[in-house]
């Protein structure tokens, strides 16, 4: 851990029995982050790259947070997210800034399959018009219940991703394709989900053009559109495709991490934070006082709740609520437990993504990824690597359960779907107990009266997957306008400075 000696802006005081304050800011323009995960990383390379002094605190041993990539037994895999989308201008922008553009590794052509599993079955989800009329996924009358969707109202009140789905394209759509989906993207329940929260594309086709087909038609026209002249343009696109590293997802925070540098300290768990017009924001750690004029909180929602304590308001009843807002926030349970078998082992040739279990299926395990079949190299040629998901929302039982108890259920449940014979090769668990982050119905009044509560405190900002959008891309993207919007705001505080002198 770097000593405060080489920290300028970190004044290291005894408290015993209160630290010195120290006396004025050394730098107005130092932003400290307190976490490095992707959000707070991410964070901090943007702000760094406008011109801002960063400093990251993390509690833990290791950047990336769930970005945690594992090199064992021959073979390679992730503990957390697999893959990221070519989709996100800020993604695009980090990674060419970092100089990760060459470690960029492709998903096979197989891995665009994906599969779900329907009465102990593994069926392929319809990829064209020609394979969505001969599925086996709907029936005749859930394919026939979708020509009615245009003619569908708009909803008058909040919906659940369950009651959305259900009202618009029938319970067969739900219970086949996007309950699993949901369960996949959140290891939540669709039921309790909120659709414009958690899934705010597929209410802005309502919103928007009335109808999830037809403004579905029109947002693939107006992408073909978009990268028809992005190519006569000769300007790069974002093609959607699926993409990691050589060296795993966690070669981005690691790599992020080097660039950084000193500005990073490990194992320094915040104890509090503390606010004053005139000496700004003070975070302490044991011995350790780091000050800055701004904050960025990219911690989990019972965190913040926790680091805000100390936090003297104007309104006290609006910051109460926010906490409870916070803390409210759910995270169930996750593991992940990765597998390798010999080929012969499993029956399926796993040709695609992985396959997903809906709700229907009556299983705790969510479904299972096939990461040497979308990835090149990660297993020796002569063998299968395969990572389940069990737990979530719908699969706590699961989590009350030894490592061991839950490979022996996934191993039950998982074998008349892909075919396994026998017992894997060797298999290791990855055990995430605040998993990920669920956008309940109510969710965006939450946020919002949190940044409410907040606003009494200039300069602390939040940026973490509990708000807006759980996906790698979408933290990285959050982080950028963070960034441009802190920059912004800087830029303006100065010309006032400079035009009232």
């Amino acid at each position: 851990m770097m000593h405060n000696d080489d920290k300028p802006w970190a004044n290291k005081q005894i408290l015993s029995p209160f630290p010195e304050i120290p006396v004025t800011l050394e730098h107005d323009n130092h932003v400290l982050i307190i976490g490095a995960g992707i959000s707070g990383l991410a964070s901090a390379w943007f702000l760094q790259q406008q011109g801002f002094v960063v400093t990251v605190l993390e509690a833990g041993n290791q950047v990336g947070g769930n970005l945690q990539s594992v090199q064992k037994y021959g073979c390679q895999w992730e503990r957390g997210p697999n893959s990221f989308i070519n989709n996100r201008p800020a993604m695009a922008q980090l990674i060419e800034q970092v100089g990760l553009k060459p470690h960029i590794v492709l998903a096979n052509k197989a891995a665009h399959r994906r599969y779900i599993g329907k009465k102990g079955a593994m069926l392929a989800l319809p990829s064209n018009i020609k394979e969505a009329l001969t599925t086996g996924v709907l029936s005749t009358f859930g394919k026939l219940r979708l020509l009615i969707e245009p003619f569908v109202g708009k909803a008058t009140s909040e919906e659940s991703i369950a009651e959305h789905v259900r009202r618009r394209l029938g319970h067969e759509m739900l219970d086949w394709l996007i309950d699993p989906f949901i369960s996949g993207v959140f290891a939540g329940d669709p039921e309790k989900l909120s659709v414009r929260a958690a899934v705010p594309k597929i209410y802005a086709l309502e919103s928007e053009y009335g109808s999830m087909i037809i403004g579905g038609v029109a947002k693939m026209k107006a992408k073909s559109r978009q990268k028809k002249l992005e190519k006569e343009q000769g300007i790069s696109s974002l093609d959607g495709a699926m993409m990691s590293f050589a060296g795993g997802l966690y070669q981005l925070p690691a790599t992020l991490a080097q660039k950084l540098g000193p500005a990073i300290s490990l194992n320094t768990q915040v104890d509090n934070i503390t606010y004053s017009a005139q000496f700004g924001y003070q975070a302490m750690s044991g011995d350790q006082i780091w000050q800055a004029s701004q904050v960025v909180l990219a911690v989990p929602a019972a965190q913040v709740a926790r680091l805000i304590d100390d936090l003297v308001p104007t309104d006290e009843a609006l910051l109460m609520q926010a906490k409870a807002c916070l803390q409210a926030i759910d995270y169930p349970a996750v593991a992940s437990i990765t597998m390798a078998f010999n080929k012969d082992q499993i029956e399926h040739a796993l040709d695609g993504f992985g396959c997903l279990l809906p709700t229907k299926e009556g299983k705790q395990t969510l479904g299972v990824l096939f990461p040497s079949s979308i990835f090149s190299q990660r297993c020796p040629d002569d063998q299968h690597l395969i990572t389940v998901f069990i737990g979530g929302g719908r699969g706590q039982h699961a989590m009350t359960l030894t490592p061991q108890q839950r490979t022996d259920l996934v191993m039950l449940e998982l074998s008349p779907y892909l075919g396994i014979q026998g017992q894997p090769l060797w298999h290791e668990e990855s055990l995430w107990p605040k998993a990920i982050p669920q956008y309940q119905l109510g969710h965006l009044p939450k946020v919002a009266l949190i940044d409410e509560a907040l606003a009494q405190f200039p300069g602390l900002h939040l940026r973490s997957n509990w708000r807006d959008g759980v996906a790698v891309g979408d933290c990285v993207e959050n982080a950028l306008q963070l960034a441009n919007m802190m920059s912004q705001k800087l830029v303006k505080a100065q010309t006032k400075t400079e035009t009232i002198t």
